[in-house]
């Protein structure tokens, strides 16, 4: 019987580690399936940023001869400083192509029948159009289009504009990601078109997955999450987790095999399952020898220290620390891993309570949890933070589980596992998911985040917010004059001096724009922001980073906007986003290099003394 109990224990065990492994995984490739989707927003917006400036260029300047080779040359310039686009082509109003950077031979070859060309004709959106998968005629590469109408001075649909981004470019950062075994990737759009996937399965590209359950019963409910599938192309059952962008509509779609998970598990727990084994050879030998003292008089007192004894050496052979608590949580046993986990001898914890030796916030866990249980819930679950002894913090995972028996009355077991390594990987997800490649400040997407949250907070409290719009003067002569490579390490300096100057875990600075950068100051008013933002302005101007065409200086210099939401105003984000917009314009327009304030209008001008 005590065997029985014994490998019973264990399968529970090992059931609730498997379970928590499927979770941990399941949650892993979610996180990553919204980094992929966060990516390819980010692929799209930049790419979308030459092709707005190509129809402009179409539209004011493309009458003369010399004006269209002008075009031609722009087009194969921004093709080929940009990382993101394969190709840019240019079609006129009947579908003939007039310019493609891919092939200079191509010109006159009739597309008026491709999708977007049609799309374009028939509306007046001027929105770029995202589309595909296609499969080049000539070098057989798969890519996506991003398209734009084109119209003529007097409105009239002059053609079409594409962009073409290859898609081995999102294969190649899903493989930046680690997973055992072989995981797999699938782009997929609004309509449930397969944009890519990895590995490579040609029969799927452009594939609709509109009828299948996962559109049904996933896609369409929710934007995120975890999906348990079969493969239609191997047959294999796959875990997986999809991210749908709210900005694009495309879902990004990681999986692997439920066979991949099992073996990566197995890795992980052979040592603990050799451990297992041993204790249960050793629970076998205790069970024969209570067999043989049954007749005893004391046999019900042997029984009961067996069964005590047989969850010691249960808990002392796990990695885990496994505790038996009184419903008080006062400490009754503690297993030997306790000196791995807490790095405290379990002699030290027997008859203590767990809110010993736990921080304020854990303390809280705890109390909600044991509270939890007296109301009669059979299990809880709890994560929370750890100083160890030299300094580090360590986050530790557990689980308490109401035990009643008839013999010794009730309690609980809690299983403590350390799972620092999982929370510093999902912390460096995020990181990454919010964080601008170039400048390593904040992005677009975390800053409007953080916009609504802190305005919301500044109105709720009653305390002031400072926004500061920062732009570089005439960075396009510098991009024009130095070249792109110089234009980029010209912006990481003034995003590290700008993140030098603001206050370290109160203020926050994001890349908002090409050359565009946003401060929010949290808790400053109207004066102490105009303050800090002319600090900023004569930081960067210190660097005296050459600018030759930024006159009267020949530096780079910086005009910064200012706009407060003081303790009397109620007004949303989106309005103190346009005043400290206007304010930029204010001072960009006069003379530049100068901090101009919404409300007051106040500024500070360099002159060439400064």
């Amino acid at each position: 019987m005590c065997a029985a109990m014994f490998v019973g224990l264990a399968v529970w065990s090992e059931i609730s580690s498997w379970q928590a492994q499927v979770s941990r995984m399941n949650s892993y490739l979610e996180q990553t399936a919204k980094a992929i989707a966060q990516h390819a927003d980010d692929v799209i917006e930049v790419a979308k940023q030459p092709l707005v400036g190509l129809v402009l260029q179409v539209r004011n300047n493309s009458d003369t001869m010399l004006q269209k080779l002008e075009l031609v040359r722009t087009m194969r310039d921004v093709t080929r400083n940009s990382p993101y686009l394969r190709s840019l082509a240019y079609l006129n109003a009947d579908g003939r192509l007039i310019e493609s950077t891919t092939n200079a031979f191509s010109a006159g070859v009739d597309l008026s029948d491709r999708a977007y060309f049609i799309h374009h004709r028939q509306s007046e959106d001027f929105s770029p159009r995202a589309d595909g998968p296609f499969k080049g005629p000539v070098t057989n590469e798969w890519f996506m289009t991003l398209s734009q109408r084109l119209n003529d001075r007097n409105g009239h649909f002059a053609g079409v504009m594409v962009a073409t981004i290859d898609v081995r470019m999102f294969i190649n950062f899903f493989k930046g990601f680690s997973f055992p075994g072989q995981a797999t990737l699938a782009m997929i759009d609004g309509d449930g078109r397969i944009l890519v996937r990895s590995p490579m399965d040609y029969s799927a590209m452009g594939m609709s997955l509109n009828q299948t359950p996962f559109y049904r019963d996933a896609l369409l409910k929710k934007s995120s999450g975890n999906y348990p599938y079969r493969s239609p192309f191997d047959g294999v059952f796959k875990e997986s987790g999809y991210y749908t962008s709210q900005a694009t509509h495309i879902t990004a779609l990681v999986a692997i095999s439920q066979k991949d998970i099992l073996w990566y598990w197995i890795k992980l727990s052979k040592t603990r399952w050799l451990f297992s084994l041993a204790a249960m050879c050793a629970a076998v030998v205790m069970t024969l020898r209570l067999m043989h003292n049954m007749a005893m008089a004391r046999r019900d007192q042997m029984l009961i220290a067996a069964r005590d004894a047989e969850f010691q050496l249960i808990a002392n052979a796990s990695s885990d620390l496994i505790e038996k608590l009184d419903d008080n949580g006062i400490r009754e046993y503690v297993s030997a891993a306790s000196q791995s986990v807490l790095e405290i001898d379990p002699g030290e914890l027997v008859g203590k309570s767990v809110f010993e030796g736990n921080d304020a916030e854990a303390k809280q866990y705890w109390s909600e949890a044991l509270a939890n249980i007296a109301a009669g819930s059979s299990i809880e679950r709890l994560i929370f933070r750890r100083t160890k002894k030299n300094g580090e913090k360590a986050w530790l995972e557990t689980v308490i589980t109401r035990v009643r028996r008839f013999d010794v009355g009730s309690g609980m077991v809690a299983i403590t596992r350390d799972v620092t390594s999982q929370r510093l990987l999902q912390e460096e997800l995020d990181r990454l998911a919010n964080t601008d490649e170039l400048t390593q400040l904040s992005n677009k997407r975390h800053f409007n985040t953080q916009l609504r949250l802190r305005t919301a907070e500044a109105r709720a409290n009653g305390t002031p917010l400072s926004l500061l719009l920062m732009d570089v003067d005439r960075f396009k002569l510098f991009n024009d004059t130095y070249g792109h490579l110089p234009g980029d390490t010209c912006l990481r300096r003034i995003a590290a001096e700008t993140s030098a100057t603001i206050r370290h875990g109160t203020d926050l600075a994001a890349r908002y724009g090409g050359e565009e950068i946003a401060v929010l100051l949290p808790g400053l008013n109207e004066e102490e922001g105009w303050d800090m933002a002319d600090t900023i302005r004569q930081r960067i101007a210190a660097l005296e980073i050459e600018h030759a065409k930024n006159l009267p200086w020949a530096y780079v210099t910086v005009s910064i906007g200012v706009a407060t939401l003081t303790v009397h105003q109620h007004e949303s984000d989106e309005a103190l986003f346009v005043r400290a917009d206007q304010a930029l314009y204010k001072a960009k327009n006069s003379g530049r290099n100068t901090v101009i304030g919404n409300e007051s209008n106040l500024a500070a001008q360099t002159n060439s003394a400064a």
